[in-house]
């Protein structure tokens, strides 16, 4: 079990009424690895996430996580395997960031159950971690968007999943701050051997910092590889339609005819 992929996705495809989004797109993601996924905007990157939570089911295909269909698995058992951070982060809600990280061990609590000082502290050393434990006691509603991603990312990881399912989670945060969280969410891969599937649109962090490249066209898959196999001209070429320099010595791209 342990070589096996943690979570597979087999042909699916997806449609919203008459819109086909995704189309026969086969996905493994594997054990304690950074999978990063890119394409062009409604290339179908978040409907694939949605599929890979279990929030959407395929028309066509499954997604099985460790060899189970994904839609056998009950909600509760899914939530302590697989945490998703959507897009959508709007808290229309006052709780206070610690609250809401401390919802993370819904999954793994009884009702009415209390916090631990064990668990407590565990959220204390994940918020120093993502440099939030100083809004602890703020409202969610009263904090920077940046710093709301870091809170919700937070609350994720307190959820301590086998699978970490990310959608821009890192997209509101400055440069040094977006480092910062790339380096934390590695060292946790390479510590725990949690898997993370990340969907991004900063393409340096993702030859930076992931073990392996999907790229989406059309709703389908286009490209599958490493960062240093997928770094050429013709993978611009071909999935963002742009011309590109590859600065190989320096580590970045400069594109034109954009």
């Amino acid at each position: 079990m342990l070589n096996s992929p943690l979570l597979e996705a087999k042909n699916v495809s997806f449609s919203y009424g008459k819109d086909k989004v995704l189309s026969d797109v086969s996905l493994v993601v594997n054990r304690g690895e950074y999978l990063s996924i890119v394409g062009m905007n409604g290339s179908g990157k978040t409907t694939l996430l949605s599929l890979l939570s279990g929030h959407l089911r395929p028309d066509k295909g499954a997604v099985f996580l460790n060899g189970r269909n994904l839609n056998s698995i009950s909600v509760r058992e899914r939530a302590r395997q697989i945490a998703l951070v959507s897009q959508s982060r709007q808290m229309n809600f006052p709780f206070t960031c610690l609250e809401l990280v401390l919802m993370g061990l819904h999954p793994h609590s009884e009702r009415f159950e209390t916090v631990s000082d064990e668990q407590l502290e565990k959220a204390r050393e994940i918020m120093e971690s993502t440099d939030v434990w100083r809004f602890a006691d703020k409202p969610i509603t009263e904090i920077s968007g940046g710093e709301r991603q870091r809170v919700v990312l937070s609350r994720a990881l307190m959820q301590n999943p086998s699978l970490l399912l990310l959608d821009e989670a890192v997209s509101e945060l400055d440069i040094a701050a977006k480092i910062s969280m790339m380096k934390l969410l590695l060292q946790q891969v390479r510590k725990t051997g949690m898997s993370v599937v990340s969907i991004h649109h900063d393409l340096t962090t993702v030859f930076r910092f992931s073990d392996r490249v999907a790229a989406l066209k059309l709703g389908s898959l286009a490209e599958n590889g490493t960062p240093e196999k997928l770094m050429t001209k013709e993978f611009f070429k071909d999935v963002f339609s742009v011309d590109a320099e590859i600065l190989s010595n320096k580590g970045f791209i400069v594109c034109d005819n954009i």
